[in-house]
């Protein structure tokens, strides 16, 4: 700022704050300007700094950071200008830090962790911030309530958990109110996409190499299986499994064994559930 610029009042401060980094702030006689931070409910002042002792030497603010329970956090020197974008773009990046934020959903990435899933809050252009949970396949789930995360936990009024691709929405994964179901329904599906495919490509997406789904690929499925070591040779049944074309020519009947039998019906009945509850 140049000898002839006059610096922004702390009663214009305080309404540029407010309005620009959308918290709390007000100013106390025009002498300073506090405003909360919408996470940690720390409040920040900030103050005219001393006299200049030369002519020349800049002006400059003095702020300090303090708990709620009064105890100091940081503190420090800014200029002071006459325009308040500098100093509101300051709050901003104060308010909505993922220093900030993070603290506020360490539980709930805890409790992701305690299920078998590991995420990070991250920032996404547009959106604000959201847990990212990395997948083994390229693909991550991202969570975060009805718009990002808000900035207290506690403000979450629905969480919203989506698969995604590198190039592609995946699909929803749930969408409801309470942390404990989201955390369950989310583990759920993870299991049931593992069963699905083997955590090695997308849902929905075709492995490379293989050749396409069809009758054929199904008999040789079934009859690999059947031929695979098995430590169980005496469970009782088994099944005959005969697989047309869809015009009834081109059938092929398998011999499946009883342990085969029981493993193909407990993942149809996982399949089952995911499609009923997520769509096929």
């Amino acid at each position: 700022m140049t000898g002839s610029e006059i610096p922004i009042s702390m009663t214009a401060l305080a309404v540029a704050i407010r309005e620009g980094a959308q918290v709390e702030s007000n100013h106390n006689l025009g002498k300073s300007v506090g405003f909360i931070l919408p996470s940690s409910g720390d409040e920040v002042t900030v103050w005219p700094g001393p006299d200049r002792t030369q002519p020349n030497s800049p002006l400059v603010l003095l702020w300090n950071r303090r708990s709620p329970q009064g105890a100091n956090v940081a503190g420090g020197e800014l200029p002071w200008p006459s325009d308040p974008r500098p100093l509101v773009d300051w709050a901003i990046a104060m308010a909505y830090s993922v220093d900030e934020i993070g603290p506020q959903y360490a539980p709930v990435l805890a409790t992701l962790r305690e299920h078998g899933m590991t995420g990070d809050i991250v920032s996404v252009q547009g959106v604000g911030y959201l847990i990212h949970v990395p997948l083994p396949d390229s693909t991550h789930l991202t969570i975060g309530g009805d718009e990002g995360l808000p900035s207290r936990a506690d403000q979450v009024t629905n969480w919203h958990v989506q698969h995604e691709g590198p190039d592609e929405h995946i699909g929803v994964v749930y969408h409801g109110s309470e942390l404990l179901r989201m955390v369950g329904a989310t583990q759920r599906y993870l299991q049931a996409t593992a069963t699905r495919y083997g955590s090695h490509h997308p849902l929905g997406a075709p492995v490379d190499g293989e050749k396409p789904d069809g009758p054929d690929k199904l008999y040789g499925l079934l009859s690999d299986l059947s031929e695979l070591r098995r430590f169980n040779h005496t469970a009782p049944g088994g099944a005959l499994v005969t697989v047309f074309d869809a015009d009834g020519y081109n059938g092929a009947t398998i011999d499946v064994p009883a342990e085969v039998v029981t493993r193909l019906c407990r993942l149809l009945t996982v399949e089952k559930r995911v499609i009923e509850t997520y769509g096929g």
